[in-house]
């Protein structure tokens, strides 16, 4: 992940970008009924959307503020069962100020019978070499939110065994796109490898690649074009 210096949102705003994201990712089939995401409020606390929210009919008020323990700073309802997952990578990676856990399809279905994620398509070469967490258990101990965290590493994602995906991002924008850049870059990968092998960019291309498209307009530009279908 580049380093780059992020500006924290305004309360009102912060909670409004995590609504438009779980929305976007749910429009998109990225999120499902259980998916979650969440932006780091201060050092110790983060906002993520409640348990029980519906995530297609979001709005801020279902976006709670909880410590890194999982009590509640602001609002009523509860986190979701693995808040422990964001809590075990806000606690290791100071660059990391928004994460998305997603359950999609594409990216899932490479895990089911351990495929490799592979750099097939332009924007996935920003994600690298995606860690496999080879575990389909939910991430609701601090245990376990360690041991995610230890598989993302510096990674911009970590790929749950038939579970979904972690993504984290230096900003909402930027974590948003990541998302979904891994299950655009499944899908094409999957169906490829319906009628063949997939071509694979080398890792030269990658290089090149990743230096050009490693941007936030163009992250924004990803956003934006999602933004637009929720209208």
């Amino acid at each position: 992940m580049a380093n780059t210096q992020v500006i924290p949102l305004p309360q009102t705003q912060a909670r409004q970008k995590l609504v438009d994201c779980i929305r976007m990712l749910e429009r998109a089939e990225i999120i499902d009924h259980n998916g979650h995401c969440s932006l780091r409020r201060d050092a110790g606390s983060f906002f993520i959307n409640s348990g029980a929210s519906v995530r297609g009919a979001l709005t801020v008020d279902d976006i709670v503020a909880i410590d890194l323990d999982g009590q509640l700073v602001e609002g009523s309802e509860r986190p979701p069962l693995e808040f422990q997952l964001h809590s075990a990578i806000y606690r290791v990676r100071p660059d990391v100020n928004a994460i998305a856990h997603t359950h999609p399809k594409w990216s899932t279905f490479l895990t089911m019978v351990g495929q490799k994620f592979k750099a097939v398509y332009a924007q996935g070469v920003l994600l690298g070499d995606i860690p496999v967490l080879d575990t389909p258990l939910s991430i609701n101990t601090r245990p376990m939110g360690d041991k995610l965290a230890a598989a993302l590493g510096a990674c911009p994602a970590v790929l749950m065994k038939s579970h979904g995906v972690a993504v984290v991002g230096a900003d909402i924008v930027e974590c948003f796109a990541l998302a979904a850049y891994v299950e655009e870059n499944a899908y094409r990968q999957y169906m490829a490898l319906q009628i063949g092998e997939p071509y694979v960019f080398s890792a030269e291309e990658q290089a090149i690649t990743r230096e050009k498209l490693w941007a936030p307009n163009l992250f924004k530009k990803t956003w934006d074009h999602y933004y637009s279908k929720l209208r």
